[in-house]
C-alpha cells in the first residue's frame, strides 16, 4: 500500500510537471501575473468564507454540548431525587407495617396465634362482633392497600430512574459524537488556516517579486522572464551553502514526523533536502549562486525564509532556504555565491537547528504562484549540488565523487 502511494505520488507529480511545462511555453506578462493574483485573492477570499462557516458550525455543536450537559446535569439531580423519594417510601412502608402491628398488638386480648378467632369470638354482641370484624377488616384493608400504594410507587420511581439513565446514556453517546464534530471541524479548519496563510504568503511574496521587476524596468505586457533574466547576474553553477555540514534529510517522499503529539511535518514530499551541523545560529548560510533576492517571509512551517533568483547557464532557477534564525539580505538585493545571507536556525516548525534548501526550475513567485506548482518544479538539490554522497564536507568548493 506505502509503494502504492510513493508511485501515485510520483504520478500526480509528473503530471503537474507536464501541466507546468506547458504553460512555461507561453510567455507571462506582468498583466497577466496581476490576474493570476487576482483569482488567488477571491480563492483567498474563499477559504476565509469556509473559515467563518466552520467557524460558526463548531460554535453552534459547542452551544448544544453545553445545552447537553445543563440536561444531563439536571437528569443527575433527578436520579438522585428518585433515589431519596425511594428510600422514603420504604422507610414508610416499615413504619405503616409496624404502626399496623402495634394497632393489632393492641386489640390482642391473649399472647395466642388465634388472636382474630379469639378477638372475634369474645364479642358480647352481634353488634360487638360486627364492630369488631369491622375493626379487623379496616385495619386488615388499609394495611394492604398503603403497601400496595407504596410498592406502586417505589415501582414508578424504578422506572422513572431507568428512563432517566437511558437518558443519560443517550445524551453521553451524544457528547462523544458533538465532541467528534468539533474535532474534526477544528482539524478542518487548521487545515483551511494553513491553507489560508500559504495562499497569502504567496500573493504578498508574488506582488512583492512583481513589483521589484516592476521597479527594475520590466514593462507591464513584457514577457516577465525574459525581461527578468536580463536583470539577473548569471552564474554557471551551484556551490554548497555551509562550509561544514551534512545532509540530514533527503530529498523525496517522507512519513510524517512528530515530536510527540506535536506534528511537525506532514507526510508527503519533502521538496528540498536537510542539512546541518554543531554549530547552530553561529554558522552562517551563502547563497547557492550568484542571484537577486526575490522574497523575504515568515510562516509557521518554515520560519525565517528566503527565496532567491538565479540564471544558471542562461536557465532560471529559484532557492528557497527555511528555518533561518536571522536574515542579513533585504528583497532586491543582487548577491553573490560569498553573499552571507543569514545564519542558521530552528524557526517555524522545527526538530533542531537545519537549514531546509530546495530548488525550483523557473522563477518562483513570477512565473508561477502557488505551492504545488512550487512543489512539482523543485528538483533534487543532489542534482545540481555536489554533496557528498555520505558524511559530511569540510569546505564548499571540494569536488566528491
Amino acid at each position: 500500500m506505502k509503494k502504492l502511494k510513493v508511485l501515485l505520488l510520483v504520478m500526480l507529480i509528473f503530471a503537474i510537471n507536464i501541466v507546468d511545462f506547458k504553460s512555461e511555453v507561453s510567455a507571462k506578462t506582468i498583466a497577466e501575473l496581476r490576474e493570476e493574483l487576482r483569482k488567488m485573492e477571491e480563492e483567498e477570499e474563499q477559504n476565509n468564507s469556509n473559515i467563518a462557516k466552520t467557524e460558526a458550525e463548531i460554535e453552534s455543536i459547542k452551544n448544544k454540548v453545553s445545552a447537553n450537559y445543563a440536561t444531563i446535569d439536571q437528569i443527575t439531580k433527578d436520579i438522585i431525587k428518585k433515589d431519596e423519594e425511594i428510600v422514603s417510601l420504604e422507610e414508610d412502608i416499615k413504619e405503616k407495617d409496624e404502626t399496623t402491628k402495634k394497632l393489632m398488638s393492641s386489640l390482642q386480648a391473649t399472647n395466642g396465634n388465634s388472636f382474630y378467632i379469639e378477638y372475634l369470638f369474645g364479642a358480647d354482641s352481634i353488634t360487638d362482633f360486627i364492630y369488631r370484624y369491622s375493626i379487623t377488616e379496616q385495619i386488615t384493608t388499609y394495611n394492604e392497600r398503603l403497601i400496595v400504594e407504596m410498592n406502586e410507587m417505589i415501582e414508578e420511581a424504578n422506572q422513572k430512574k431507568i428512563e432517566l439513565k437511558e437518558k443519560q446514556q443517550e445524551l453521553n453517546k451524544q457528547q462523544e459524537e458533538l465532541s467528534a464534530q468539533i474535532t474534526e471541524l477544528t482539524n478542518s479548519n487548521v487545515k483551511l488556516y494553513e491553507l489560508g496563510t500559504t495562499i497569502e504568503d504567496e500573493i504578498k511574496n508574488a506582488k512583492q517579486v512583481i513589483q521589484m521587476y516592476v521597479d527594475a524596468g520590466c514593462g507591464e505586457h513584457e514577457d516577465i522572464k525574459v525581461c527578468a533574466n536580463k536583470l539577473l547576474p548569471s552564474d554557471t553553477k551551484f556551490w554548497r551553502p555551509f562550509d561544514t555540514g551534512y545532509v540530514t534529510s533527503e530529498y523525496g517522499y517522507r512519513n510524517a514526523i512528530y515530536v510527540g503529539d506535536k506534528l511537525i511535518s506532514s507526510a508527503g514530499i519533502h521538496e528540498g533536502i536537510d542539512i546541518s551541523n554543531g554549530l547552530g545560529t553561529k554558522n552562517p548560510i551563502y547563497s547557492v549562486a550568484n542571484g537577486k533576492v526575490a522574497a523575504i517571509w515568515y510562516d509557521r512551517w518554515g520560519g525565517n525564509q528566503i527565496t532567491i533568483h538565479h540564471k544558471i547557464n542562461g536557465k532560471s532557477y529559484s532557492s528557497s532556504y527555511a528555518h533561518m534564525s536571522k536574515i542579513t539580505v533585504s528583497k532586491g538585493d543582487i548577491v553573490t555565491k560569498d553573499t552571507i545571507i543569514g545564519y542558521m536556525g530552528a524557526t517555524g516548525s522545527a526538530t533542531g537547528y537545519h537549514l531546509h534548501l530546495a530548488i525550483s526550475t523557473g522563477l518562483r513567485f513570477t512565473e508561477y504562484s502557488g505551492y504545488s506548482a512550487y512543489v512539482a518544479r523543485t528538483v533534487n538539490p543532489r542534482n545540481l549540488i555536489n554533496f557528498p554522497s555520505r558524511g559530511s564536507w569540510s569546505d564548499r568548493v571540494h569536488y566528491y565523487k
